[in-house]
């Protein structure tokens, strides 16, 4: 009796080991389950919260063409150029009738190519300003002298070019590629240099 009660008791022992052996197994292979399962979360979490950060960071608005200023972003150009045929003559001088269209030929299409009516009076200002600064006194007493000739000449090709066909022609130039301008271009040009040229003799 006492060998067969050792061994029953023996069976319960090691039946409970076993089942707390089962039970501290099955507790630690759910427990990295589990653990990974917040960890999972987490770091989604963290990765939506950080999508919208950097997103909102991104300021793209520079490159919006929406806002695009003409006249802060790109300065008007080839006023030297443009203006040249303006000097060294001027009322009287042998040539002039020539000359004035030469010159307005040349501001027309300026006014054309840096289209002048979408530009600010200041801007258009600026641009003269850079040139005319630069001429000697005499220079700029010549050009106040031919102004009137030369805004009188690009009226003529703007409105009549017909009637100058052998004006163009003497002066060389060629008539398809004239007046060159839109009248809005050249008018923008014209109204801002009527108020800033010097009147010479009582004419502006």
């Amino acid at each position: 009796m006492t060998s067969k009660y050792i061994r029953s008791l023996a069976l319960l022992l090691c039946a409970a080991f076993l089942g707390c052996l089962l039970a501290a197994c099955g507790g630690s292979a759910s427990s990295p389950a589990s653990s990974a399962a917040p960890a999972s979360d987490s770091a989604s979490a963290s990765g939506c919260s950080e999508l919208p950060s950097s997103t909102t960071e991104a300021n793209t608005g520079e490159l919006n063409p929406g806002n695009f200023d003409e006249n802060s972003v790109f300065s008007i150009t080839g006023t030297s150029n443009a203006f040249a045929p303006c000097l060294g003559w001027g009322p009287g001088v042998s040539g002039c009738s020539l000359k004035s269209v030469i010159a307005a030929a040349s501001l027309l299409h300026w006014a054309e190519d840096a289209r002048m009516s979408s530009r600010s009076p200041e801007a258009i200002q600026e641009a003269f300003y850079s040139w005319y600064d630069g001429l000697t006194d005499n220079q700029q007493e010549g050009f106040a002298e031919a102004w009137p000739l030369i805004k009188d000449a690009a009226l003529d090709l703007l409105s009549d070019k017909d009637s100058m066909t052998g004006r163009i022609a003497d002066a060389g130039l060629d008539a398809d590629t004239l007046p060159g301008c839109t009248l809005k271009n050249w008018q923008a040009l014209q109204a801002v240099l009527d108020d800033i040229v010097p009147e010479t003799n009582g004419e502006a």
